[in-house]
This record gives structure tokens, C-alpha cells and sequence, in this order.
């Protein structure tokens, strides 16, 4: 019944679209509605800097950024081949188009950006030893006896609910995805290995959707498998800020300060973390590998000395040892390989989108100086 209605509003609002597009193409010049329509995409854009934590215009922002998708931007361009005043460029368009699917569809493209993005948490691992060893060479492990805070980053646990991914649940009995609660074990093991700092958990896939009443169970079901990992209940925080990296960092801050364990970091520079930051606070920060150099740098930007925990790494170790058969197979364009260049893509632009509103350091600064990780 709810996607009966569902597909009544969708059709409704699309028959009300159509007709007010009519009356507006029957009064109002083409060229005008031009320029109407491009005032109206700038307008959006603008509006979207300036208000960031709004939830609708965040809906228009994924619009905007469809066509710069590689599946997105080869929809476009079909489209665009089959209007009239495209018929020239038809063939040009098709054929890019078909090139961008091919090439972000071929395994050995999205393993070759994976690679590159994942080596930064090796590179990162070794600048710390090196920073260490010039402040204490029988010390090989950054300070994790000073992390107050162990911080997950997860999707809503409603949120594949609400997409077409059709993930599934990890058993009948649990209501999470498996990819949750893949990450949930990740961040009970790094938990583990720094328990006697007796840190915070704070989880960011509280459910975002329904009554208080409805929301209940998945949060239960977060705490209960924290909890049978070994997890101190009462030191479990549950957020709804999902993905939204910007509203985790800020959540973060404000508990830390509320609890007195926000510690500014005395620094000569701007991002000097050798000796003057080693007696800071930290947190502990568990996320995907692909998200991670975002999340840690938007972190320490704020000045939340971060270490880094990542998950979900995606890199193939002893690509060389393959026989010539499997390197091959990477040239065959697959649908798991463009759903990966799209999640590096997408988180290109989240980067971008981060930079541009000052929620991450300068160009500058290489984020392996900045971020300590676990080894």
C-alpha cells in the first residue's frame, strides 16, 4: 500500500510538472525560460554553499551532481544525442558516452584509483614512525593511550532502506545491512586494541526517518552488536548524521567541549603536529578507506587530533603475482568495477565541495603530515 501511494504522489507531481511546463512554454518565450532556467541552476548552487546543513537543498545538490557521474554524465550526453539540436554532434556524443562506461567500468581502472587513494593511508602510517622516532625512538605506535573518542562513520541504518541498492540484512533476526555491521566489528576490534584509554564510541547511523518509537529497534540493534563485541554499553553514543562528515565533526566537537575533553593543540604553524600536538586528546576515526583523507583532514580542522582507522580498503595486494589470464579478465568492463569508480569519483567531488567551503586545510598541507594511523 505505501508504494501504491508512493507511485500516486510521483505520478501526480509529474502530471502537475508537465502542465505547468506547458502553460509555460505556451506563454512565455524559449529564450527567456533559458535564462529563467540557468539564473535558477546558479541560484541553486549558490544556495547550496550557503546553506549546507539543509536537508532539501542537499536533494538538489545530488541532481546537479549526477551529470558528473561517469554513469550520469553518459546518460546526459545520450540524451543530448537524440535531441534535435544535437542531431550533428549525435554520433560524437554517443561515442563519448559509451567511452566513459567502458573505461570506468573496467576493473583495472577503478583498481588503478582505489590503489592511488588507499596508498595515502600507507604513506601516512609511515611519516608517523618517522615523526616518532625523532620524539622517541623506543616507540614505534602513535599515543592511543590519549584517544577519548572512537568515531564510526556509517550510512543511516534506514538509509538502504530508502535506495534502490536493495542491500540486504545480515540474518533474519537483525536489521542492519551487512555493511554496517561489517564496519560496527571493524570499529569493536580497534576498540579493543586501545580499551584501556576507555574511549567514547559515537556511531553515526542512527536512523534518520520515523517516530522515536520506530526508530528504537535499529538503534537497539547498533548497541546490541557494539555490545556483543565486547563494547561497554555505557560508553556507546548513537548520531543520525550518517555520512555527512561536516555534521559528525561538529557533533563531535561540541561533545568533546561538553565533556572537558576538547584540547586545542598548541601549534607554531598552522598544522604542527610533531611535538607540541603529541599530549593532545585524540579520536579514533573509523571509516572507509576511500572517505578517509576527507573525513580525518575535516577533523583536524577544527582542531581534533585525529587517528586514523580505515576500513573497506579495496586495493589488491600481489597484483604483479597474477597469471596473464586474470589481468586480462580486468580489461572486461563489469558493473561492481563502475559502482567502485563512482564512489572514488563521487568522493573527488565531495573533497572539492570541502575545499571550497573552508572545512579542510590548504592544498598544502599533505594530509599524511597531519593524520596519524593505526598500524
Amino acid at each position: 500500500m505505501d508504494v501504491l501511494n508512493l507511485l500516486t504522489r510521483l505520478l501526480l507531481w509529474l502530471g502537475l510538472g508537465y502542465f505547468l511546463w506547458w502553460i509555460l512554454r505556451k506563454f512565455i518565450p524559449v529564450n527567456f525560460l533559458t535564462w529563467f532556467g540557468g539564473a535558477m541552476l546558479l541560484a541553486l548552487v549558490a544556495v547550496s554553499f550557503l546553506f549546507p546543513e539543509d536537508s532539501t537543498i542537499g536533494v538538489f545538490g545530488q541532481f546537479l551532481s549526477f551529470p558528473l557521474t561517469p554513469l550520469g554524465g553518459a546518460i546526459v550526453l545520450l540524451m543530448f544525442s537524440f535531441s534535435e539540436n544535437f542531431k550533428k554532434q549525435g554520433s560524437k556524443m554517443v561515442t563519448v558516452a559509451l567511452l566513459i562506461l567502458v573505461f570506468a567500468s573496467m576493473p583495472l581502472v577503478a583498481r588503478a584509483l582505489v590503489n592511488h587513494s588507499e596508498s595515502a593511508v600507507q604513506r601516512a602510517y609511515a611519516s608517523q614512525q618517522r615523526l616518532c622516532s625523532d620524539i622517541c625512538p623506543a616507540v614505534d605506535q602513535v599515543p592511543v593511550d590519549r584517544a577519548v573518542s572512537l568515531v564510526v562513520i556509517a550510512e543511516n541504518a534506514d538509509a538502504y532502506r530508502l535506495t534502490n541498492a536493495l542491500n540486504s540484512r545480515i540474518d533474519a533476526n537483525n536489521e542492519l545491512s551487512p555493511v554496517l555491521v561489517a564496519r560496527l566489528n571493524s570499529a569493536a576490534d580497534v576498540y579493543n586494541r586501545i580499551s584501556l584509554a576507555r574511549p567514547f564510541v559515537t556511531v553515526t547511523a542512527g536512523p534518520r526517518f520515523g517516530t522515536a518509537e520506530e526508530q528504537e529497534p535499529l538503534r537497539q540493534a547498533i548497541r546490541q552488536q557494539l555490545v556483543s563485541r565486547g563494547i561497554p554499553g555505557e560508553s556507546i553514543r548513537i548520531e543520525n548524521t550518517g555520512t555527512n562528515i561536516r555534521a559528525a565533526v561538529l557533533n563531535q566537537r561540541d561533545f568533546l567541549t561538553t565533556q572537558g575533553l576538547f584540547t586545542e593543540p598548541v601549534r607554531s604553524g598552522p598544522f604542527d603536529t610533531a611535538r607540541s600536538n603529541r599530549d593532545a586528546n585524540r579520536i579514533v576515526l573509523v571509516a572507509p578507506a576511500l572517505t578517509m583523507r576527507r573525513a580525518a583532514l575535516a577533523f583536524e580542522n577544527v582542531g581534533i587530533q585525529v587517528v586514523a582507522a580505515p576500513t573497506e580498503l579495496y586495493s589488491t595486494i600481489g597484483l604483479s603475482d597474477r597469471d596473464t589470464l586474470a589481468r586480462l579478465a580486468d580489461l572486461v568492463p563489469d558493473v561492481n568495477a563502475l559502482v567502485l569508480t563512482t564512489r572514488y569519483w563521487s568522493e573527488l567531488l565531495g573533497s572539492i565541495y570541502y575545499y571550497l567551503q573552508g572545512w579542510l586545510p590548504p592544498v598544502s598541507m599533505q594530509w599524511e603530515q597531519v593524520v596519524e594511523t593505526l598500524p
